[in-house]
């Protein structure tokens, strides 16, 4: 019976932290991976309204029902 072969406790247990440390981060990087990739809502940008020599705004639509 060889002992140089035998896992102590400490090793066994070192290596099953390190597997929960590995598992984690590798769910931290999808999570955030699925942060990133998720659709930003787009703001949409008003126009500027055209402003005419004399300081008038054109361009802007106008109600003319009488």
């Amino acid at each position: 019976m060889e002992v140089s072969k035998a896992n102590s406790p400490q090793v066994q247990q070192m290596q099953a932290t390190k597997r929960a440390t590995e598992a984690k981060q590798s769910e931290q990087r999808a999570a955030a991976q699925a942060k990133a990739d998720a659709p930003q809502p787009k703001e949409e940008s008003k126009p500027r309204p055209n402003v005419n020599g004399q300081g008038q705004t054109i361009g802007t639509r106008l109600s003319v029902t009488a």
